[in-house]
């Protein structure tokens, strides 16, 4: 019998991508969200999905649209509002939970909630799957597989011609200036004006200035595997000017949007080793729904290492996942 998978927020940029995906890993997608007449027209465009409208503050529709799945994917931001309701829930009816947020203080929150009881029950909770949050620590780890401590560890993100949706404009300003920091061994927030350096990428970007304690979720999930004082998350001027500008979503064909390209840098440093990794590629949006295909594959195939609230590269084969992951338009290299 075909699994079925929730996806809420089903009529979204991305959850349109990831549903197709989990299509065609054999998975039956089933569309939820409050817009009726545009979750029937996402439905439209999978060629036949099932739909079940859900208002998030109803838990009996909730119920009822995750009645026969065997895990759900939230899609719907603002995170702040949908995470804890849905992800409680996935724990109460024994399923699946993942989510794509890019906000560190609802993953921490939702390890506090739901990490023992999601873990007594085998399940695979896992906020911030995609493109912020599962690539940089799978670099992390598949560059240092072994490493239990690191004295620090940077990632530095370069990204051109990033055009929001109006899912990534509301996630960032359900930030409100807040900043996830993991400094001095534990996760913080902070506040306040950025502050600046130079980071030296690969070509074609070289030196370049970036903007330092960039709100990431890999300050929470990183330091579940690997021990260390300081993860450090890092972002281009050029990019976070390049969003300030950004046309209006609506204004954006899918084409258009996809038109990005990336580079990614990984440091970890341990006494006197520094293992580094760098990753290129175009799509941030596209390129997530791979990686939340691959994890949902691995939680229903019993092929999670731990269970509770955790990570890609916390729960599956880091370096594995990164290679099946990059078979989508990804160059990954490591010294």
């Amino acid at each position: 019998m075909t699994m079925q998978v929730g996806i809420y927020g089903g009529a979204g940029h991305t959850a349109k991508m990831v549903a197709a995906e989990l299509r065609d890993r054999g998975f039956a997608p089933v569309l939820g969200g409050r817009n009726r007449s545009k979750l029937d027209a996402a439905a439209r465009e999978l060629n036949g999905a099932e739909v079940r409208p859900a208002d998030i503050e109803r838990g009996d529709e909730l119920r009822a649209f995750l009645k026969g799945c065997s895990a759900v994917v939230n899609c719907a931001g603002p995170f702040q509002t949908t995470a804890m309701p849905l992800a409680s829930l996935a724990v109460e009816q024994g399923i699946h939970y993942l989510d794509f947020t890019t906000d560190a203080s609802i993953v921490n929150d939702l390890g506090l909630e739901l990490g023992k009881p999601a873990a007594a029950n085998k399940l695979v909770i896992a906020p911030a799957i995609g493109f912020y949050g599962s690539l940089a620590e799978l670099m992390v780890r598949a560059s240092a597989p072994d490493l239990a401590t690191a004295d620090d560890v940077l990632i530095a993100y370069s990204v051109k011609g990033w055009k929001p949706t109006i899912g990534s404009l509301k996630a960032m300003a359900e930030l409100g200036g807040r900043r996830g920091i993991h400094a001095n061994g534990r996760f913080e927030i902070r506040t306040g004006e950025p502050r600046f350096q130079t980071f030296a990428f690969p070509e074609p970007v070289g030196e370049a200035q970036v903007m330092l304690e960039y709100p990431a979720p890999e300050v929470v999930t990183i330091p579940r595997f690997l021990a260390t004082p300081a993860v450090r998350v890092m972002m281009t001027v050029g990019t976070v000017k390049d969003l300030r500008a950004a046309p209006p979503p609506d204004s954006v064909s899918d084409d258009e949007r996809a038109r990005t390209d990336y580079i990614i840098v990984t440091e970890v440093t341990a006494g006197d080793r520094v293992y580094r990794a760098t990753l290129r590629g175009g799509d941030i949006y596209r390129i997530t729904a791979p990686i939340i295909g691959e994890c949902v594959e691995r939680a229903l195939t019993d092929r999670a290492r731990v269970h509770g609230v955790v990570s890609a590269a916390e729960a599956f084969d880091a370096p594995e996942m990164l290679q099946q992951v990059a078979r989508h338009g990804l160059t990954v290299s490591f010294n």
